[in-house]
């Protein structure tokens, strides 16, 4: 098959859907199929592999980059390619190119559904009036809806998000698949006790320090300031806590800002973004990875910090069922009391029983390989094919 994807973020942009957009071409491309991949232009792109295409862009909210119009020139190489399948990322920009040229050239037409706008739009419009936020998130909602409605098949990654959507009013067919993830790269990096080591040198860490991870977008809907008010109050009592956040986005002057006045720089590091293929290390270089997000449709770095090892301690959501097992791979928090226990509970099991541990989180991973999920993926493609197909026909008659 030959497939473009179309996405407002790829890789070496840090984020879930870069990811997730990236394991899908590379595994598509394994399977034998032919891929191309429509985004937006970023300054951190250096070089690209065969088929990425990017197009004009400007910054938009939190980090993100939305794309421009593009030339008729443009348009008429994309619809010269005959795509038989159009596989959009994003409801905005780049998604809105993909799903025209689907429904112009009648091309089956499968879109993933990524974010929920609720959450986001809620911690990015916090400060202004209640009532611009909830019509933000109708609208967005509306966005949502309609988007979805205009695909032959959506695919979420979650029951959670399928619910979501139905309640929205999304009534086309939808395919719930967790996206799938290359574990063999974290699983490589777990096993790689110097690089662990000099990664922790590289970053000023000791040895024997105990570290907490986030790794994602800093931006405000993922709650890093609930962190900091459980962590600070932590610290004084344990000097060798640690937590290290890689990743840049919206909220990371403000965040770095908050820790110097709260003169929590001896426990509180920021690496800034880190390559893909270092994202690894630093996850193989902590201890738990934590979160306090609820705005994730599956959690992506979640998997990967299991992958890598390590047991996650998070903020409960629908979206981890069948992800964290208490005490097992690790633990859900509600609140300052359940992180505070939580946490002490880890640190307890590191070490006592850090094999055990490491081997759950790692084999809990195991049901996200990307192999599996491209598989699924192209079945979705094959129903959408089936269902234009069946359209044709019944137009013809």
């Amino acid at each position: 098959m030959k497939i473009a994807l179309f996405s407002d973020v790829y890789v070496p942009a840090i984020s879930g859907v870069s990811t997730s957009t990236q394991l899908l071409r590379n595994e598509l491309i394994n399977k034998g199929h032919e891929v191309f991949v429509y985004t937006v232009k970023d300054p951190d792109a250096k070089s690209d592999a065969k088929n990425i295409i990017r197009l004009p862009s400007l910054p938009f909210i939190s980090e993100k980059r939305i794309s421009l119009s593009l030339s008729p020139k443009t348009r008429a190489k994309m619809k010269a390619e005959n795509f038989d399948i159009i596989h959009t990322q994003t409801e905005f920009g780049i998604g809105l190119l993909g799903r025209s040229l689907a429904r112009n050239e009648k091309i089956p037409f499968v879109h993933t559904f990524h974010t929920i706008y609720d959450d986001f739009t809620q911690d990015m419009l916090a400060n202004w009036p209640r009532f611009i936020n909830k019509s933000t998130a109708r609208i967005m909602r509306s966005i949502s809806r309609n988007f979805c409605n205009s695909a032959d098949e959506v695919i979420v990654p979650t029951k959670k998000t399928a619910d979501l959507l139905s309640d929205y009013g999304v009534v086309a067919p939808l395919n719930i698949i967790p996206t799938g993830l290359d574990l063999n790269r974290f699983y490589n990096a777990a096993s790689d006790n110097d690089i662990k080591r000099e990664t922790r040198n590289k970053l000023g860490l000791k040895q024997d320090d105990f570290v907490l991870l986030y790794l994602g977008r800093v931006s405000n809907e993922k709650h890093i300031d609930e962190l900091f008010d459980y962590l600070f109050k932590l610290f004084p009592k344990t000097p060798s806590l640690k937590m290290v956040i890689t990743g840049e986005g919206a909220a990371l002057s403000r965040l770095q800002k908050r820790v110097k006045n709260e003169k929590q720089q001896d426990h509180v590091l920021f690496t800034g973004p880190v390559s893909v293929e270092d994202v690894p290390h630093y996850y193989a270089m902590a201890d738990v990875f934590t979160s306090a997000s609820q705005s994730e449709t599956q959690g992506l770095t979640y998997i990967e910090a299991l992958a890598s090892g390590l047991p996650i301690l998070v903020r409960e959501d629908p979206s981890l069922h069948g992800v964290v097992n208490d005490g097992v791979n690790g633990n859900c928090f509600v609140d300052e009391e359940s992180f505070r226990q939580g946490l002490k509970l880890l640190m307890a099991q590191l070490h006592n029983d850090k094999d055990i541990i490491c081997r759950n989180a790692m084999s809990s991973a195991a049901k996200c390989d990307v192999s599996h999920f491209a598989d699924q993926v192209l079945n979705v493609y094959q129903l959408a094919t089936t269902r234009i197909d069946l359209r044709k026909e019944t137009e013809e008659e």
